[in-house]
C-alpha cells in the first residue's frame, strides 16, 4: 500500500501530548468564608486523563451515593480527540521541498499536508465554585489561540509551530432526584489544533569517489565530440571545468 512507505513522525502523538501538558498543572483553593478572599485552608491538583466524559459519568451514575470503597473522585478534567479535517486555507504547494544538509549527506521531505484536529475538554466539579476556578485559569491563556513548539520531524530539525484555538464552551448541570443524590457539573471546552503533517523522507548520501572510463582517444573538432574506444555511443561535452579536472 502507498508504495509500501513505511513512516512514522508521530506528529499527532506529540502534539497530544503537548496539549495535555497545558492543563496538568491546574489548581483550585479552598477557602473559609469567602470563596474569593478568605484564606486557603486546602490547595488541590486537578487530575488529567485521556478520556471521553461519559466514562467518568457512568461511573458516577453507577454510584451516585459514594457507597462503594472505591469511587471518582471530582473535581477533574479529561479530554479526547473528535475528529480531523483537511484544513484547505493554510495549503502549499505540494511539489516543494524542504531539505536538511548535515555532515554525512542530505535529507529532504515535501511540503506538509495541513489538517485540523478537533479536541474536547472536559471539567467535572461538583459545584460551579469549583468549575469557574478551573475556567479562569484557562481562559485568559486563549485570546482564542496559544502557540505551541513542537518538534515535528527531529530527523529534518523540523521545529513548528502548533497554534491550538479556543472554539466554544458550554455547560451542563447534571442533578436530578432528591438533595442526597450526588450533583456534578460538566464544563466542556472545544478547540482546534493545526498540525502539519510530513511525509517520509528521501535521503541521499555525499558522493565521495567517482570512477569513469573516459577511454584513450582525444577531442577533436569544433563540436567537441568524443567517442571512447569500443563504445559506438556519442557524448557531447559542454562543461569544459569538468575536462580540466579530468
Amino acid at each position: 500500500m502507498l508504495n509500501n512507505n513505511v513512516f512514522y513522525h508521530g506528529i499527532i502523538r506529540k502534539s497530544i501530548v503537548a496539549f495535555g501538558k497545558l492543563f496538568s498543572d491546574v489548581y483550585i483553593d479552598r477557602r473559609e468564608g469567602n470563596s474569593v478572599t478568605g484564606p486557603v485552608i486546602q490547595r488541590l491538583q486537578i487530575p488529567l486523563t485521556y478520556a471521553p466524559k461519559e466514562k467518568w459519568l457512568v461511573r458516577i451514575e453507577q454510584d451516585p451515593n459514594l457507597d462503594n470503597h472505591t469511587y471518582v473522585s471530582l473535581p477533574r478534567m479529561s479530554f479526547e480527540i473528535t475528529g480531523y479535517s483537511y484544513d484547505s486555507q493554510r495549503k502549499v504547494g505540494k511539489m516543494q521541498k524542504i531539505k536538511c544538509v548535515k555532515e554525512d549527506g542530505s535529507s529532504e521531505v515535501f511540503s506538509p499536508v495541513p489538517y485540523n484536529l478537533d479536541i474536547s475538554l472536559y471539567i467535572l466539579t461538583k459545584t460551579q465554585e469549583d468549575a469557574l476556578q478551573i475556567i479562569e485559569q484557562i481562559l485568559p491563556t486563549f485570546g482564542p489561540e496559544y502557540t505551541l513548539a513542537v518538534k515535528a520531524v527531529p530527523e529534518m530539525n523540523i521545529i513548528q509551530d502548533v497554534p491550538i484555538a479556543l472554539n466554544s464552551i458550554s455547560v451542563s448541570d447534571e442533578y436530578d432526584g432528591d438533595f442526597q443524590t450526588r450533583r456534578f457539573v460538566t464544563h466542556t471546552l472545544t478547540f482546534t489544533v493545526k498540525l502539519n503533517l510530513y511525509g517520509s523522507i528521501k535521503g541521499n548520501k555525499q558522493i565521495y569517489s567517482v570512477e569513469a572510463n573516459i577511454g584513450t582517444n582525444e577531442f577533436t573538432g569544433p563540436q567537441r565530440i568524443y567517442t571512447a574506444d569500443g563504445d559506438p555511443t556519442t557524448y557531447e561535452i559542454i562543461d569544459e571545468q569538468w575536462i580540466d579536472d579530468f
